[in-house]
């Protein structure tokens, strides 16, 4: 049976003036920036809340948390050292779901053993990890205070689990592939200042005997930063 001309037309125009919409929508968010969007984003659907089990049994390992946006996805992947540093890293955008799917969730999904976190736990572990690196006058990554907005109003005080940060009751640094000997002195330093010789552990590259606090210059002194929580 023929469709009817008109009603084809109409069909063809409503979908066009669909496109067009969502065109314009997220031409919208795209002109916001990142820091608009992510904010736009905070009352949005959950659409994955995760962690790398390593956090657990090694102290290092990605949160992720995702909201759905039409057909896009904003997301933002923390880097939490639950042993010392807090949040070390940030990974965040606003990308179509179905490049979401395949450059980002797929790929952690291979790489590590992803946990399913009620998002308000999600936010108490993140929180909780930047607030104990401040502690020892630690900051968290630079791009955190953009990153944490995708919590929108997630009540992290709603979160029952009860997390333990540092290892044996002490911080515990351990040097990563980026972490060069002026970044791995800055962060003793702090640790140093804050707990003593003795209140913390410690791991640098190679076990290298002059990465030391002895071995600090007076210009490696480690920037102060306002409290990122507040």
């Amino acid at each position: 049976m023929t469709q009817d001309p008109r009603k084809r037309q109409r069909k063809l125009e409503k979908r066009k003036a669909k496109q067009k919409a969502e065109r314009r929508e997220l031409a919208r968010r795209q002109s916001q920036g990142l820091v608009g969007q992510l904010r736009s984003a905070s009352a949005a659907p959950i659409l994955h809340c995760m962690a790398a089990a390593t956090i657990w049994d090694q102290g290092l390992g990605n949160v992720l948390i995702s909201r759905q946006l039409g057909g896009n996805v904003a997301f933002v992947v923390f880097l939490v050292d639950r042993y010392c540093l807090g949040v070390k890293d940030v990974f965040m955008n606003v990308v179509p779901r179905a490049r979401y799917d395949r450059d980002l969730y797929d790929k952690l999904d291979e790489q590590t053993t992803l946990i399913s976190l009620k998002p308000e736990c999600a936010r108490k572990l993140v929180e909780g990890a930047v607030a104990n690196a401040f502690r020892f006058g630690l900051p968290p990554h630079s791009d955190y205070r953009t990153a944490k907005l995708i919590f929108g109003d997630i009540d992290a005080e709603a979160c029952t689990e009860q997390y333990v940060y540092g290892k044996d009751g002490k911080p515990f640094f351990v040097a990563g592939p980026n972490d060069g000997p002026a970044r791995c002195q800055q962060i003793m330093r702090a640790l140093e200042d804050h707990t003593g010789p003795a209140g913390y552990h410690f791991i640098t590259p190679l076990n290298d005997p002059e990465m030391n606090i002895e071995a600090l210059a007076d210009d490696d002194e480690f920037s102060e930063e306002d409290d990122p929580l507040e």
